[in-house]
């Protein structure tokens, strides 16, 4: 799973100040010189909330297994549940479909021929230089559907502060290393910033955290006085238990009442059924702010094989473009199939409407033999294309 940029998409560097990514590296620096790994693992998990939106993002500490060294961010309760498929089983940590969900933050310790030009621009430019193995302080930010990118100020300052957080938990914890058992089934020990009124005094500028309480009951809270820069914060350690992931919103797609009625005038229904599924690319593409995985929608005849439609959308555009392209597929074969075959519930929801509209049935199948050949031509063409 490689945070570099792909050839042939362009590089768009997000704005951020020097005294930020200053800022970043230093925390990055403290918190490789402990190598936490060495006492901690992939199953110790713990929130640090966002000063700035309250989202918290749950801290695990890699290297365990000595394979890749740092700190992975999970945001709020989505990206923590990737990390739970990931734990479980359920996704394979290198699967692509890892880097298609993910929803987090990565400080990572690479070698210096691993990192992108940027990364070593922005050490140049601070005046850093690091030698051995796996030294190299790497950032990304992951998002759904995009690829893994260059941090942003917002995300330099956040992965600042969980640098920060975890160099101190990660202390707490070798001192303590059942300090973050948790009392009750699927709660987390979570880091709450307190902001105070009084400025830390001119010698206390770069005092880092240190625990007021170093042991505690499952009922106690732990109070960490964190004074940087020209903030004042406190961290108190509560338990608590992830938000519920929100549902996701339902738009209904406006439908042309005209273009349907006159597709209904030109189109015949005939018994036959079209399989659709939708899957990432494994290319990413230029984007407008970063590049992101097109959202392939293919459609098929589930008899013939014979291909119907497809497009390629953007991750934030995917569902109006998807509706298109199957109204377009309609208009074009002038034919109403008797069933969609469709694989995932989200395509069921999209299509939904405008199926029982057309008077077309829809139904969830875990095989789709048309589709599934057809995956397979065009990844054989674009192996033999690149």
């Amino acid at each position: 799973m490689s945070p570099r940029p792909k050839r042939n998409v362009k590089v768009k560097i997000p704005p951020c100040p020097l005294s930020v990514w200053k800022d970043l590296f230093a925390a990055a620096g403290a918190f490789r010189e402990i190598e936490p790994w060495r006492w901690m693992s992939d199953n110790d998990v713990f929130g640090v909330q966002n000063p700035a939106d309250k989202q918290i993002g749950y801290c695990c500490v890699l290297g365990e297994l000595g394979e890749v060294l740092g700190l992975v961010v999970y945001l709020g309760s989505e990206g923590l549940e990737q990390y739970r498929k990931i734990q479980s089983g359920k996704l394979r940590a290198d699967s692509l479909e890892v880097v298609y969900g993910q929803s987090c933050l990565t400080a990572w310790f690479s070698n210096r021929g691993d990192l992108d030009k940027y990364d070593i621009k922005i050490a140049s430019q601070l005046g850093l230089q690091f030698r051995g193995r796996a030294m190299w302080p790497q950032f990304r930010s992951f998002r759904p559907g995009y690829h893994p990118w260059f941090l942003n100020e917002s995300e330099a300052k956040y992965l600042t502060l969980c640098l920060e957080q975890s160099h101190e938990m990660a202390l707490c914890v070798k001192s303590d290393p059942d300090l973050l058992a948790a009392p009750r089934k699927d709660q987390y020990r979570i880091r709450l910033p307190v902001e105070t009124l009084d400025p830390p005094e001119q010698g206390d500028a770069n005092q880092v955290a240190q625990p007021l309480h170093s042991k505690t009951s499952a009922g106690q809270q732990m109070l960490f006085a964190n004074l940087k820069q020209n903030n004042t914060w406190q961290w108190r350690d509560q338990w608590l238990q992830p938000a519920p992931i929100p549902e996701p919103v339902s738009r209904a797609i406006p439908l042309d009442e005209v273009r349907l009625q006159r597709i209904r005038n030109i189109s015949q229904s005939y018994a036959g059924t079209w399989e659709i599924d939708g899957y990432y690319a494994s290319e990413a593409v230029d984007g407008d702010e970063r590049p992101f995985f097109p959202y392939m929608m293919l459609c098929a005849d589930h008899d013939s094989g014979f291909i119907l439609g497809t497009v390629l959308a953007n991750p934030s555009t995917w569902k109006c473009e998807f509706v298109e392209a199957l109204l377009s597929a309609i208009e074009q074969s002038k034919l109403f199939p008797e069933k969609l075959s469709l694989r995932k519930e989200e395509l069921r929801g999209l299509f939904e409407p405008l199926a029982t509209r057309l008077g077309i049935r829809v139904e969830i199948t875990k095989k789709l033999p048309a589709v599934d050949r057809a995956k397979r031509e065009f990844s054989k063409f674009m192996k033999r294309r690149g």
